[in-house]
């Protein structure tokens, strides 16, 4: 045989073991299933995906397997025939394994071949189980003695030093197994250990001192196990709740503190393929979110420092141009601005007014027309509103601003409802361009200035204006009742 000829055997060799070795071989055998369909699925963030699917055989074995490594991450075998009941797996370099088990119960009649890793995520799972054992009877133990404190006590002391033990095991895991996917999700589950916090004697409130000093550090230091930069954690269970946790229940829900702390995440995380991007995506629904007003601040910073700046390479040029006109219209209006000028506005009387010549402390903007069927019930019970503040003298004005053209059903509106001490105008030749300005794609549409004309709020209802405004003047606002449907009847 000649040298051409061991040289192609060689490149087959190498050729088949390249393709082994980029790819994955996951070999199952479950005990009380057979001859049915299998799945195999990932995390990524808040769900879970199919990406692969065999049917075992009698014996409950089948194998998955690719030309192409999957990504690191902890991985679900799903059964349908069990009502979607699934194990975890571990995915990370070593791609080629197998695992037994039984329907009867996954975690401890677990056997894996070929991973160290699984071997030890097991052993883990069987570990807390033999923990949770012996914690269960305690805590229902304590739950009897509440009326007996020093019993109770001693129990929840016997709790605390087994919760120690758990943890130093913990600790000791991840150091033995760091650079692991296993390592990175252990450390993730371990809460950073706050110091003594130590109060400086010049400070005269020291308990709410100290409490603020604890949630600053619990703010500062909640991320300290997680690697922003390991891409394997997005396709976990636990690293998307822990993001969501932190942004709408440690972080102060204020847009300005809301982006301060989402973009220290993003920042974190830069230059990674997955987190990076659904660091980013999250943060960009975050006002759809939060549903609290002012939160669109929070959509026109990432939208500008991501989005528009280029550096969300996911999203087509079509979505881009959606999101540009957006933050056209929303950027003028957000809270804490000055309101958009509005000038030459023509009033029901035939006379030009500004919104700037308005003297209130709180000014009320309304835009409006008398065919919406909205705008026929919210505008005399705004009217009713506007009439009880000045009644209870509070310095209140109200600007209402026709949306259309044509004076004669707006004239007849104002006349049928009798609304003429407030101040009815409209932009008879657009001037304004108050649509764009103000965001008007939807009538009514209220906004709620202070006495500086800067926007306090946006997109009201009628009682959350009486809210704002009695409320700023440290009133308590009135109590509408609600009449009986059924006295109605």
């Amino acid at each position: 045989m000649n040298k051409n000829f061991y040289l192609a055997v060689l490149l087959v060799i190498v050729s088949v073991s390249s393709s082994f070795a980029d790819g994955y071989k996951i070999k199952i055998k479950v005990s009380g299933v057979s001859d049915t369909i299998v799945y195999l699925g990932n995390y990524f963030a808040d769900k879970k995906y199919a990406i692969d699917t065999i049917t075992v055989d009698k014996n409950g074995v089948g194998i998955f397997k690719g030309d192409t490594a999957l990504k690191g991450g902890i991985y679900l075998v799903l059964f349908p025939s069990l009502g979607m009941n699934y194990f975890e797996l571990l995915v990370d370099e070593n791609q080629n394994f197998s695992l037994e088990t039984d329907t009867s119960n996954f975690i401890a009649k677990m056997q894996i071949k070929g991973s160290k890793q699984n071997e030890a995520f097991y052993q883990f799972h069987n570990y807390m189980a033999e923990q949770s054992k012996i914690n269960m009877p305690l805590q229902k133990e304590m739950q009897k003695y509440k009326d007996k404190p020093k019993k109770a006590d001693k129990i929840r002391e016997q709790l605390i030093a087994n919760e120690k033990v758990v943890k130093e095991h913990w600790k000791e895991l991840a150091k033995e197994w760091k650079g692991t996917l296993f390592g990175a999700v252990i450390k993730s589950m371990i809460e950073p250990e706050m110091p003594e916090i130590i109060v400086p004697e010049n400070i005269t409130n020291k308990d709410s001192a100290k409490q603020m000093m604890q949630y600053m550090w619990h703010k500062d230091h909640y991320f300290d196990n997680i690697d922003f930069q390991d891409d394997r954690l997005i396709r976990t269970p636990f690293f998307s709740p822990k993001i969501d946790r932190f942004m709408t229940q440690v972080v102060v829900q204020h847009p300005d503190s809301i982006i301060k702390e989402g973009e220290k995440i993003i920042e974190a995380a830069r230059g990674t393929d997955e987190n990076f991007g659904f660091l980013v995506r999250y943060m960009f629904g975050y006002k759809d979110k939060s549903k609290l007003m002012g939160m669109d601040k929070v959509f026109v910073e990432i939208s500008e420092k991501y989005y528009l700046s280029g550096d969300a390479t996911w999203a087509d040029s079509a979505f881009i141009e959606k999101i540009r006109e957006r933050v056209i219209k929303e950027k003028p209006n957000l809270i804490g601005n000055q309101a958009p000028k509005l000038e030459k506005l023509e009033t029901y009387e035939k006379q030009f007014i500004n919104l700037y010549e308005i003297k209130s402390d709180y000014t009320v903007v309304v835009f409006w027309e008398p065919n919406c069927g909205h705008c026929k019930k919210t505008i005399p019970k705004l009217y009713k509103s506007f009439k009880q503040m000045k009644k209870d003298d509070l310095n209140v004005q109200v600007l209402a601003i026709y949306t259309q053209l044509e004076r004669e059903p707006w004239e007849k509106f104002i006349e049928e409802k009798e609304i003429f001490d407030w101040i009815n105008a409209y932009d008879k030749y657009y001037f304004t361009n108050f649509r764009n300005n103000y965001d008007i794609y939807s009538t009514p549409t209220i906004y709620l200035l202070d006495k500086n004309k800067k926007i306090i709020g946006k997109r009201l209802a009628v009682d959350q204006i009486e809210k704002m405004v009695y409320g700023l003047e440290g009133k308590k606002a009135p109590i509408h009742e609600k009449k009986d449907k059924k006295a109605q009847h």
